[in-house]
């Protein structure tokens, strides 16, 4: 009698992967947050959430309407009490649960089309940027977006883990990488044979202006830019952001001097400001919207 073979479904790493931030993502404690102003009045904003993430944010999460003529652009930073935004832990900077779960790795992206960020932030071999609890997949989906959000890439070298990165790896993911005219070709022979992994040539010098350009032509209208403060810098530098997250915590830490941006100071225009709670009282998270700059 022959016999029946018997057939086991393979797990791909990148499954694997989803699985565990998933069940990290739901076993976080979420202290939540406290309304202590909000100022929306007159500001061309969009309200996001859903009834978890409003009993928890406490209301509302916006983000900025946008023209339509580039990516609507946030950037999302945690800082220390002091001020740094660097540390080889990030969690040491003292953000809380609440603030990786709910805002960094979930209302900050729910909305938008990808997460952009330096070769630094991205260079983690198991690194993809998403959201990973249920409710904010939820969310997500009901708003009308890919279930993962498109991965993008700054480096003016080419220098990324692409040939075991698991975001350049990873057929279902939309990746693009931004670098200069000069490293295109050699990203490109790199990544031969990667449909989903597109080359943007930025121009020479590396022009964040040229990238957001030619990634709006690609259909993205919302991008959550999450670090360094290299990429920050430029961003802000171009007039290339319109919202900035900034959640401060009650402790010192991080390495000193590294504010996440350094240039002239900006005439930010607040939206909320929300006070952690519980074992998290003293986190502070504001939105505030930057001046556009003419196109």
């Amino acid at each position: 009698m022959a016999r029946l073979a018997l057939i086991v479904p393979t797990v791909t790493r990148f499954e694997i992967h989803c699985r565990q931030r998933e069940k990290l993502a739901i076993s976080a404690l979420l202290s939540g947050f406290r309304t202590q102003a909000e100022e929306t009045s007159g500001k061309e904003v969009v309200p996001i959430g859903n009834d978890w993430t409003r009993r928890r944010f406490d209301g509302d999460f916006y983000r900025s309407r946008g023209s339509g003529r580039r990516p609507v652009t946030s950037l999302v930073f945690v800082q220390s009490r002091d001020g740094n935004t660097v540390a080889s832990d990030p969690t040491t900077l003292g953000g809380g649960e609440t603030d990786k779960h709910l805002i960094y790795e979930g209302l900050s992206r729910v909305d938008a089309d990808a997460v952009m960020a330096g070769a630094g932030t991205a260079r983690g071999e198991d690194t993809v940027f998403s959201i990973w609890h249920p409710e904010l997949v939820s969310l997500r989906l009901r708003l009308g977006h890919a279930r993962h959000p498109a991965q993008v890439v700054v480096s003016g070298t080419g220098n990324l883990p692409v040939e075991r990165g698991l975001m350049f790896t990873e057929p279902t993911l939309r990746v693009f990488i931004v670098t200069r005219s000069s490293s295109v070709a050699k990203m490109r022979n790199r990544l031969a044979g990667r449909p989903w992994v597109e080359i943007i040539d930025a121009g020479e010098p590396l022009s964040l202006t040229i990238a957001m350009d030619g990634l709006h032509r690609r259909g993205l209208e919302v991008i959550s830019a999450v670090g360094g403060r290299r990429t920050a810098t430029a961003l802000l530098r171009e007039g290339l952001v319109s919202d900035l997250y900034l959640t401060t915590s009650p402790v010192g830490g991080g390495e000193p001097h590294t504010p996440l941006y350094e240039g002239p100071r900006l005439a930010l225009s607040r939206v909320i400001a929300k006070a952690g709670q519980g074992t998290e009282a003293g986190v502070r998270f504001e939105h505030f919207i930057v001046p556009p700059v003419p196109v």
